[in-house]
C-alpha cells in the first residue's frame, strides 16, 4: 500500500518531458505538475496531433529503493514493452532533495488501461496522465491500494 509520505512526494514532483529537438541540437523540456493545466503541453500535443501524455517508469518498484543496475534493467524492460509507441524521455524531478530523480517515459496516446497494466507489471504505484486541455492527474494502480 502506498504511504501518505509517498503520495506527498508524488505531488511535490515535476514530471519533466524532453521534447524532440526542432534543430536536432537543442532540446526543450515540458514540465507537468499534478492537478495543474499546462499550456505548453497543450501546444505540444496539438502540434504532434496527439491527445495525451502518460508518464510512467520502472524505477524503485513499490517505492523500494534498488541499486542503479537493477533500476536500469527494469527501465530497459519497460522500454521494450513500449515498442510501437511514441515514448519520449521523462524525468520525475522531486522538490525535496531527500528523493532522487527517476527516469521514465512520457508516452503519447497510450491508453489508460494499457498504461495501468504496464505500471503494475513493473511494480509501480501509479502513472501521471495529461490529456489536452485538462490537468495532470495521478492515477493509482491496485498495488497502491493493497
Amino acid at each position: 500500500m502506498i504511504s501518505p509520505a509517498t503520495l506527498r512526494g508524488y505531488r511535490a514532483t515535476t514530471y519533466a518531458v524532453t521534447l524532440p529537438a526542432k534543430n536536432h541540437i537543442d532540446c526543450e523540456m515540458l514540465g507537468l505538475r499534478l492537478d495543474e493545466n499546462s499550456p505548453q503541453a497543450d501546444t505540444f500535443l496539438k502540434t504532434v496531433k496527439a491527445q495525451s501524455i502518460t508518464c510512467l517508469n520502472a524505477w524503485n518498484p513499490q517505492s523500494r529503493v534498488l541499486n542503479v543496475t537493477r533500476n536500469m534493467a527494469a527501465h530497459q524492460r519497460l522500454r521494450r514493452d513500449l515498442a510501437g509507441y511514441t515514448a519520449l524521455p521523462h524525468l520525475g524531478v522531486p522538490d525535496r532533495s531527500t528523493w532522487r530523480p527517476e527516469p521514465g517515459f512520457a508516452v503519447l496516446d497510450l491508453e489508460t488501461e494499457k498504461a495501468m497494466a504496464l505500471a503494475q507489471r513493473h511494480g509501480q504505484f501509479g502513472i501521471v496522465r495529461y490529456e489536452r486541455g485538462g490537468i495532470a492527474e495521478l492515477i493509482l494502480t491496485r498495488l497502491a491500494l493493497k
